[in-house]
């Protein structure tokens, strides 16, 4: 038996940290290129979907369960998701803060933790499909929504 404190609870503190810390950065009004929003989004939607199938294989329930909640955040919760108050400022989009961003990243970070924590103790739930369906579903949504935000700042500037 090892004497030392393992690594791993300081990197999942570190990465906690820095959501935070981006989180907070969001909150406050802040000059943004439209390019930047829609990176983010598609940086989201990959490590939310990576998640899925590295979790539960690419198989039918956990994708249709993830396509399923990206789609209802874009389509359906865009009133929700999108930044309101935005203004033109060049080639930048002024965005009001917002800790709607931070929610969703720790959201996406405990759905991933406890995601993590039930394949590693092995537990029956992450065979059960309504199991399977709802953790896809919620890393999805999350990841939709961040899609969301971008597109309506992207609309916004189309239309602005």
């Amino acid at each position: 038996m090892s004497d030392s404190i393992p690594v791993w609870p300081f990197a999942i503190l570190a990465i906690l940290a820095i959501l935070v810390a981006l989180g907070y950065r969001q909150s406050r009004d802040r000059l943004v290129r439209p390019g930047t929003l829609a990176g983010v989004a598609a940086a989201m939607m990959a490590l939310s979907l990576y998640g899925v199938i590295s979790s539960f294989g690419a198989s039918l329930v956990p994708v249709l369960g993830w396509v399923a909640g990206f789609a209802a955040a874009v389509r359906l919760g865009s009133p929700v998701f999108a930044p309101r108050g935005l203004a033109r400022a060049g080639d930048a989009v002024r965005v009001p803060g917002s800790w709607l961003p931070l929610v969703l990243m720790v959201g996406i970070f405990v759905a991933k933790f406890g995601l993590g924590f039930a394949t590693g103790t092995g537990a029956p739930v992450m065979q059960q499909t309504w199991f399977i369906a709802a953790m896809s579903a919620t890393l999805g949504l999350f990841s939709g929504a961040f899609a969301a935000r971008a597109r309506a700042v992207r609309r916004f500037v189309q239309t602005a």
